[in-house]
């Protein structure tokens, strides 16, 4: 089976690697749980209004959750590529289970969006669409995701937009040295994550930039696209399909 993460740096087929993962990541769940409602919350629709939502790479349920607590009368299509991921968000989201399935995708192939049936008033998406790590993939999907959303709908994506070179890297240090200086922290601990930051953005400088992928969205079709939220690597960034 072809792997949704080419460079081999996740196993999303393997129950065990999931299950670590998921350990990890909901580590993290109570920092990002703010940042997903803010998602959820920028969806322009009225709390009881009865909407169909598209959460691509829905994974383990974190964004669904929030979307679903939001709109008590949506109804939400998680689509993934992993099965363990699959049956982690049928556990997680089984208050939900009447307002929810589950569509199997492979984002690295184009024809992922053939098992979808649009169109959705909302497309969402968390720390997901990255994996792909192609520019020219990750670019197509955002014009597939166009095909099926509702006129007047949009696309809201929450994911890693690396910085654009060691300069922002470095203005990112700064900050980070700021609040290590404000809680009384030792510059040795400062120094390194100055040194870790500028080391992402080195190692990334061919990455995609945040100008860029808003391009793409326009390329794609969407219209008042905008960077909602923005904070070191990541942001919300989105769009809204003309009526």
């Amino acid at each position: 089976m072809a792997s949704f993460d080419p460079h081999g740096h996740h196993d999303w087929h393997s129950q065990q690697y999931v299950e670590e993962w998921i350990t990890s990541a909901t580590a993290r769940d109570p920092e990002r749980r703010a940042i997903l409602r803010r998602v959820a919350g920028l969806i322009p629709r009225e709390a009881d209004a009865a909407i169909r939502v598209l959460d691509v790479g829905a994974g383990y349920g974190a964004l669904s959750a929030q979307v679903l607590d939001r709109f008590p009368k949506a109804e939400l299509v998680c689509q993934d590529f992993s099965e363990p991921m699959f049956g982690q968000a049928r556990e997680r989201l089984a208050w939900a289970s009447e307002r929810l399935s589950f569509v199997h995708g492979d984002l690295s192939d184009p024809s992922w969006i053939q098992a979808l049936t649009g169109p959705f008033d909302a497309v969402v998406s968390g720390i997901a669409i990255h994996n792909v790590r192609y520019p020219e993939r990750i670019r197509g999907i955002y014009t597939e995701i166009f095909d099926v959303v509702a006129p007047g709908g949009c696309f809201l994506n929450y994911d890693l937009i690396f910085v654009s070179g060691p300069s922002a890297a470095h203005a990112y240090g700064h900050a980070a040295h700021l609040k290590d200086w404000i809680r009384g922290e030792s510059d040795d601990a400062t120094r390194a994550v100055d040194t870790a930051t500028d080391g992402r953005a080195s190692s990334r400088r061919n990455a995609v930039s945040l100008e860029e992928q808003l391009r793409w969205l326009r390329e794609g079709g969407f219209r008042e696209v905008e960077c909602f939220w923005k904070e070191g690597q990541s942001a919300i960034i989105g769009g809204f399909r003309p009526l």
